[in-house]
């Protein structure tokens, strides 16, 4: 059966897309592994991380913030604070400023999580994409202008 791409026929690394979603996989890859050993998902990670990271500045943290944040779905980051709610990773209360929406917070299990995790993760982004050297951030800025 013939390949029906003319680009891509003969040669299946001038795939900017395939090489980015083989490379997102290893990465991935590492990462679910790594999480899995501290008993979260690599979604939990990101939704508690971004909570993490919005309560810094923010006084009640929105579902919709963390979506935003995040780049997510925000039906879907509702199904993981769900779950971490369920799990005693964080609960959603009523937010005081905004009577449509909850006010997200970590609690003590989920600010130990990140505690754990963080430095796993940034490790694993360290080693992976150190591979890169001095083009590093000419990568993080392509993919800023690609988000």
């Amino acid at each position: 059966m013939e390949f029906p791409s003319n680009r891509f026929r003969g040669n299946s690394d001038a795939s900017t897309g395939l090489i980015f979603i083989r490379v997102y996989n290893k990465w991935h890859t590492v990462i679910k592994s790594e999480l899995r050993k501290i008993g979260i998902t690599h979604p939990q990670f990101v939704v508690m991380t971004v909570l993490n990271f919005l309560g810094q500045s923010e006084d009640f943290v929105s579902q919709a913030s963390i979506a935003k944040m995040a780049d997510m779905d925000v039906m879907s980051v509702s199904q993981i604070l769900r779950g971490l709610e369920a799990n005693g990773y964080l609960t959603r209360e009523a937010n005081p400023r905004d009577t449509r929406a909850n006010a997200v917070r970590l609690l003590d299990r989920g600010r130990e999580a990140i505690r754990l995790a963080l430095p796993i993760v940034e490790k694993i982004d360290d080693d992976f994409f150190g591979a890169l050297s001095g083009d590093e951030k000419a990568f993080r800025d392509f993919l800023h202008r690609l988000a």
